[in-house]
């Protein structure tokens, strides 16, 4: 029985895995400039945030230039979760989460790779979020 459970955890780790890789080369390979930003050496890429409950959304925008990627809300985010207001900054981490940051450093909101979204969040643990990159 010992061996069984054992042989099930290991299963599930290695698939995991993958996962995980897969979603970070898909992030890391597969986004296309939505804006004519590229050519001036700014790639940009547009997201919808999504709070599970509520029909409105808002539109997010990542910009990415010397090295920093500028976050960009559009006047609904702040409606839809307050704290988002002072949202400045797009932080990717070697973990493969994300994190909204305000102008002085704090971590607003953080977000994991979802399952059939693109990012949904995990903190806060409420409300909860979802993020879906435009194509």
């Amino acid at each position: 029985m010992k061996l069984f459970v054992s042989g099930a955890l290991l299963a599930t780790l290695l698939a995991s895995g993958g996962y995980f890789s897969d979603a970070v080369s898909a992030r890391d390979g597969s986004e296309a400039p939505l804006t004519q930003d590229a050519l001036a050496g700014t790639k940009a890429f547009e997201f919808t945030l999504m709070r599970i409950g509520f029909e409105d959304v808002c539109k997010v925008r990542r910009a990415d230039t010397s090295g920093e990627a500028q976050l960009t809300l559009d006047s609904a985010c702040a409606q839809l979760v307050p704290a988002l207001a002072g949202a400045r900054v797009w932080q990717e981490r070697a973990d493969g989460t994300v994190a909204f940051l305000s102008a002085s450093g704090e971590t607003l909101v953080e977000f994991f790779p979802g399952d059939g979204v693109t990012y949904e969040s995990l903190r806060p643990s409420s409300p909860l979020l979802s993020l879906y990159r435009e194509d």
